[in-house]
């Protein structure tokens, strides 16, 4: 389990690495650029969510083999033994990490949103640009499309 939560740290940090990319090429307009780096964030992101299945499945296994009804690391440090003491430290530690990383990548977000938001109001008038400008706010906002 630490070891899915390690590798979806790692994915996440990498998304908002892109996310940052995504920031300047907006503010710069440049959206050729900016639907290639959305290109590579929504791979991050798929093979993130392969990452939270794992979690969910180690997650489901570890409530079933503990006899636990839900799965959380405080009611599985009661119920395994002392052994895994070392294990649920780990665990632990990882998931302190992750959630600064999450916290930040969805504000970093929501930022990047509004960025796209305010340069798709400049750019309203018909043109080359509209079509790029559309795919990319599609990429922000999978409803639309």
């Amino acid at each position: 389990l630490t070891s899915y939560y390690n590798k979806q740290r790692s994915l996440y940090e990498q998304i908002r690495s892109v996310g940052s990319k995504e920031q300047v090429l907006i503010k710069q307009g440049y959206l050729d650029q900016l639907l290639v780096v959305l290109q590579e964030k929504e791979e991050l992101l798929k093979e993130a969510s392969v990452e939270e299945n794992h979690i969910r499945e180690t997650q489901e296994f570890l409530a079933r083999h503990f006899g636990l009804q839900d799965f959380s690391i405080p009611q599985l440090k009661k119920a395994a033994p002392s052994r895994y003491e070392q294990d649920f430290l780990a665990l632990e530690e990882v998931v302190t990490r992750l959630v600064p990383i999450l916290e930040a990548l969805e504000e970093q977000e929501r930022g990047n949103e509004a960025l796209l938001s305010d340069y798709l109001e400049q750019v309203k008038t018909p043109g080359q640009d509209q079509e790029r400008v559309k795919r990319a706010s599609k990429a922000y906002n999978p409803k639309l499309k």
